[in-house]
């Protein structure tokens, strides 16, 4: 394979254009002869992390991300606190991360180091992409067209 493996990771609930954007940039990174393998956050994690539960569970989610043509395969994320542990099981050269993923880069790299791996950490940009390009954005339309049109329950 002269492409690389590229790992990316999200809760990636209500997929939409800002998803999509990441994704299509972490395939880039991959190559044409690549691997692009993207974590789906458990559901306890999403709950945990906003308060309220996904509107899609983890399967579900798992499931759609794998059906874009660009991604090769899907996996739902492991239950701990440590990040590099699914970094170790899948071996990519890259962890692509999201321009609006929070994590220590040099930190991480370290830790992955230590484990005995080369994974080169890279921030993606952020990108343009028309519409709706957020969860929260697609929640809070959601919820003000029912208000406005007194159809909420």
């Amino acid at each position: 394979m002269t492409g690389k493996r590229v790992l990316a990771a999200g809760k990636f609930d209500l997929l939409h254009l800002g998803h999509l954007a990441y994704l299509e940039q972490a395939r880039e990174l991959a190559g044409k002869d690549g691997e692009l393998v993207v974590v789906i956050a458990l559901d306890k994690t999403i709950e945990k992390e906003r308060g309220a539960p996904p509107v899609f569970p983890q399967e579900q989610r798992r499931r759609l991300v794998e059906a874009l043509g660009i991604v090769d395969k899907a996996i739902i994320g492991l239950d701990t606190e440590d990040h590099t542990e699914i970094v170790v099981q899948t071996k990519p050269d890259i962890v692509a991360l999201g321009h609006d993923q929070y994590t220590d880069i040099e930190k991480l790299e370290k830790k992955i180091a230590e484990r005995g791996l080369q994974t080169k950490i890279v921030r993606l940009e952020k990108m343009t992409a028309d519409g709706l390009c957020s969860s929260t954005m697609i929640r809070k339309r959601i919820i003000d067209f029912y208000r406005e049109n007194g159809r909420a329950r």
